[in-house]
């Protein structure tokens, strides 16, 4: 399996302001940076985009992707999501007002997107992934991301505080290889990230206890204005198998 962070600025730095993880270039687990890849061949290679929750760092370029691969005809973009985010994407992005409203123009012979209802703990299987949505601990209804080639698999919790059905489930993941896990805030910022279901460099070494093995740990969505004292903090404590994620690597498992 191969994994990429993209980039959220140019140059390319550590810098993380928006979330688009892509998965053997095909699929895409949110949208925050997707619609800004230079490459239009690569945007185009992606045929499902997973939308883990609505906040805007993760769904801010989804109209512009959906326009930029839109190709007249029958085949188009599969955006999956749970039904809540279905609905607000549709009621409050392409509403007209905002953006068109592909999905109402979205026609059998002409279509810029299908949508796909999501359902806790149920897996779906695209382009040789299984992928199965499990709900974690944020601000608002999100769910972070498994997913399985047979050979390895890769969790990608979305923006999380401490949580209890995502380790669950991992515990009954053998192959599991890696978890690019959020620590938003330092510890003098743990208020902060309680109110916000994130969490802060303490409740992040807290919870790699949880799932028992040894797996790599890939810190993502450290917030911009903090990310070097997290990555201070993270250090500082000695934690094994814990890495800062590099935007743009390509990650093979």
């Amino acid at each position: 399996m191969r994994v990429e962070l993209l980039p959220s600025s140019l140059p390319v730095s550590d810098a993380q302001f928006l979330v688009t993880y892509l998965v053997n270039n095909t699929v895409a687990i949110d949208a925050g940076s997707l619609g800004l890849v230079a490459d239009l061949r690569r945007q185009q290679s992606v045929r499902q985009v997973f939308i883990t929750h609505e906040h805007l760092d993760h769904i801010a370029t989804l109209p512009l992707f959906l326009e930029n691969v839109y190709d007249p005809g029958p085949d188009c973009v599969e955006v999956l999501a749970s039904a809540s985010v279905l609905r607000f994407l549709h009621d409050d992005i392409f509403n007209g007002r905002v953006w068109p409203d592909f999905f109402r123009l979205s026609q059998p012979e002409d279509a810029f997107v299908q949508a796909t209802v999501l359902e806790p703990m149920v897996p779906v299987w695209r382009a040789g992934l299984s992928v199965t949505p499990v709900p974690v601990s944020h601000c608002v209804e999100t769910m972070g991301m498994v997913v399985d080639d047979g050979t390895a698999a890769v969790a990608f919790p979305s923006d999380t505080g401490p949580t209890e059905a995502l380790w669950r489930f991992l515990a009954g993941v053998p192959r599991l290889r890696a978890v690019f896990l959020e620590a938003s805030f330092p510890a003098s910022r743990a208020d902060l990230a309680t109110v916000t279901g994130h969490h802060c460099t303490t409740t992040f070494a807290a919870e790699i206890t949880r799932v028992g093995r040894d797996v790599r740990w890939i810190v993502v969505h450290r917030k911009p204005r903090y990310a070097a004292q997290i990555a201070r903090e993270l250090d500082e404590l000695g934690l094994p198998g814990v890495e800062l994620v590099r935007p743009g690597h390509t990650y093979e498992f």
